[in-house]
């Protein structure tokens, strides 16, 4: 794999805004559903759009906004089930949620504060960033030496490396999701 391809992986990486620039929005009072969504558009790989977040509220996995606003904890949430949504099943997610904070409609049993919990999220999930860089250019090493004995013209390699990298990155989220559904099955509720 050539330095373009790895650029334009790493492209897709700095496109993605650090999930703690949700975090000031997180210290506001409340938020109207229109910059709910906007805070989830910048923060995560997932669209969202407004009728999203209104069927997880008609499905109790947030509660009914107060006077049409969101409060810091309901955005966190918010935030939260949007990033997890595409991995695993909106129930698996609010099973994840409630594992720590019991009920989601009630705060009262909350284990730790969901804005608490998106910011440690978060960090965590941002500081990993670099470590995934260093993978993917150990990824790229590994593709490369690879193919080094292999007699092809260089717009086939070019095509074979793109192919085995992509290969890869989906079998590692594979394997990531693999592992976290059997941990998140394991949970006692």
């Amino acid at each position: 794999m050539n330095s373009k391809h790895m650029q334009a992986i790493l492209d897709v990486l700095n496109d993605l805004e650090p999930k703690q620039k949700a975090l000031p929005y997180l210290e506001l009072d409340s938020m109207m559903l229109a910059q709910v969504v906007e805070v989830a558009k910048r923060v995560s790989q997932n669209d969202i759009n407004p009728t999203h977040i209104q069927n997880w509220v008609r499905r109790k996995y947030i509660p009914n906004p107060k006077k049409k606003k969101y409060n810091r904890e309901q955005v966190a949430n918010i935030l939260l089930i949007n990033d997890l949504r595409n991995i695993v099943s909106l129930e698996e997610v609010s099973n994840l949620l409630g594992y720590v904070n019991e009920s989601l409609l009630d705060t009262s049993d909350d284990r730790i504060n969901p804005t608490k919990l998106y910011q440690y999220y978060s960090e965590i999930f941002d500081r990993s960033q670099m470590d995934w860089q260093k993978s993917l250019q150990g990824l790229e090493l590994e593709v490369v030496e690879t193919l080094a004995g292999e007699e092809m013209a260089e717009e086939d390699r070019e095509k074979v490396a793109t192919t085995l990298v992509v290969l890869n990155l989906l079998a590692r989220a594979n394997l990531y999701k693999q592992i976290a559904k059997r941990w998140l099955d394991s949970l006692d509720h």
